[in-house]
C-alpha cells in the first residue's frame, strides 16, 4: 500500500507562502513555453494535433492545488496570443474551460487519494480518467462551443473541432503528463512547495 501524500502528519501545519507564488509563476511560465510549442507544432484550424499545456494543467493542480489551476488558466490566454492560435477575446472566454481542465486532475488526486507518482494502476486509472480524460472532454466541448460562439467555426464544424481538440490534448497529456508524474513527483513531494491540500 502506498503512503497516503495528502493527509498532514501529526503536529503538521502547512500555510501558503511566497513558495507558492513562486510555484504559480514558474508553472504559468512553463506553461506559456509549452503551449505555445504545442500551438505552433501542428495546428489545425483553431486547435491542435498535439497540445502539451494540458499536461502542464493537470500536473500543476495535482502539485500545486489552487496554484496550479490558476496558471492552468492564465498561461493559455498568453500562449495562444503568441502563437496567433485564437484572439484574445477567445482566450479570455477559454477561461474557465481551463481552469477546470487543471482543477479536475487535483481535486480528483485529492478526493481518490491517487499518488502522484502513479506506482499503482489505480493511481494511474485517476490521471488517465480524471487529468486526462475528462478534463480534455470539458475543455474541447468549451474551447469548441467558445469557437462557435464567436463565429469562428460553423455549428456544423464544432463536432470535428471537439474530436480534434480532445484527441489533441489527451494523447500527450496521457503519455508526457504520466511520465513527468512518475518520474519528477518523488521530489515535488517532499519540497515545501507541494500542496497537500488546496492552498498549501
Amino acid at each position: 500500500m502506498t503512503e497516503n501524500v495528502w493527509q498532514l502528519e501529526e503536529g503538521e501545519v502547512r500555510k501558503p507562502g511566497i513558495v507558492h507564488v513562486v510555484m504559480l509563476a514558474l508553472f504559468t511560465g512553463i506553461g506559456i513555453v509549452v503551449g505555445t510549442f504545442g500551438s505552433l507544432a501542428i495546428p489545425i484550424g483553431f486547435v491542435s494535433a498535439f497540445w502539451p499545456g494540458q499536461a502542464v494543467q493537470s500536473i500543476g493542480s495535482i502539485w500545486f492545488g489552487w496554484w496550479g489551476a490558476i496558471a492552468s488558466g492564465l498561461f493559455p490566454m498568453i500562449s495562444n496570443s503568441l502563437s496567433g492560435s485564437a484572439p484574445l477575446p477567445v482566450s479570455f472566454a477559454y477561461l474557465p474551460g481551463n481552469l477546470l481542465q487543471g482543477l479536475v486532475a487535483g481535486w480528483a488526486f485529492r478526493k481518490f487519494n491517487a499518488h502522484p507518482s502513479l506506482p499503482t494502476g489505480k493511481d494511474w486509472g485517476v490521471f488517465i480518467l480524471w487529468g486526462a480524460i475528462v478534463p480534455n472532454a470539458i475543455g474541447a466541448a468549451w474551447g469548441s462551443t467558445m469557437l462557435v460562439s464567436f463565429g469562428l467555426i460553423t455549428q456544423a464544424a464544432q463536432l470535428v473541432t471537439f474530436f480534434g481538440w480532445f484527441v489533441g490534448n489527451t494523447i500527450p497529456t496521457i503519455i508526457l503528463g504520466g511520465l513527468i508524474l512518475k518520474y519528477v513527483s518523488p521530489l515535488v513531494i517532499r519540497s515545501k512547495a507541494f500542496c497537500k491540500g488546496y492552498w498549501a
